[in-house]
């Protein structure tokens, strides 16, 4: 059965996983772009590496791929379900938990995909320059934090999914409508209580959910494939 809908799921997203693995690949390369020096190189081009903060520019497009990634392979999971109206998921000699937790797999599976191409394109990478000392190749981590990173977009909207599309829709309808009534319901309150004046709760939520020790603070740590 894990085959099979492997199979599927392979069948169904692999235009766009061919795209994603090849950006996948790409960014690590661009990142290093001319940048220090290549080996046998003299060293004078190390002036660049003053600034770790702006050598990697392309890499802040690492966890926006990581989230592509994710959430289409979640959607495209239960795509044919829905288009089946989930009559092939019923007729199969399989409890229902066990059928969600292959296709769960099956995508988890081809998530390592893009995933393997980011570390090798990373030690590409790393190989095409001289570093200089004092600072430090991480493609390893890298790749890391980009398998997590992909596993939480993956896993979130793979159960937001796996509902009717109506379902999902709320879902997502409600998360925008907690962000943005709720930023103006603050905005309201805040002329007539002095408390919401000097404390944004929809601000403070996003940010605890974002950055340590939130659950998505994978997205928005730090993404150097080089650093100190």
């Amino acid at each position: 059965m894990y085959k099979s809908l492997l199979f599927l799921h392979w069948k169904q997203i692999r235009h766009v996983l061919v795209l994603m693995v090849v950006a996948s690949f790409a960014l690590p390369l661009m990142s290093v772009e001319g940048l220090g020096t290549t080996p046998g190189m003299d060293a004078s081009g190390l002036e660049a590496y003053r600034i770790i903060a702006g050598f990697q520019a392309w890499l802040i497009f690492c966890p926006l791929l990581a989230a592509g990634v994710g959430i289409t392979l979640a959607l495209s999971s239960w795509n044919w379900d829905h288009q089946l109206k989930h009559v092939y998921a019923l007729s199969l000699p399989i409890t229902r938990w066990e059928y969600t937790l292959q296709k769960m797999l099956a995508g988890a599976t081809l998530a390592l995909v893009p995933v393997a191409r980011l570390w090798i394109g990373s030690h590409v990478a790393i190989a095409s320059i001289d570093l200089p000392d004092g600072l430090n190749a991480y493609p390893n981590e890298l790749a890391i934090r980009f398998l997590f990173a992909i596993l939480l977009a993956y896993s979130a909207f793979f159960a937001a999914a796996a509902g009717t599309v109506k379902t999902t829709l709320w879902v997502v309808g409600s998360i925008l409508a907690f962000v943005f009534l709720g930023t103006i319901a603050n905005d309201v309150l805040g002329y007539y209580v002095d408390y919401f004046s000097r404390v944004h709760v929809v601000e403070n939520v996003l940010q605890w959910m974002a950055y340590a020790p939130g659950p998505f603070e994978v997205f928005t740590g730090s993404w150097a494939l080089i650093d100190v």
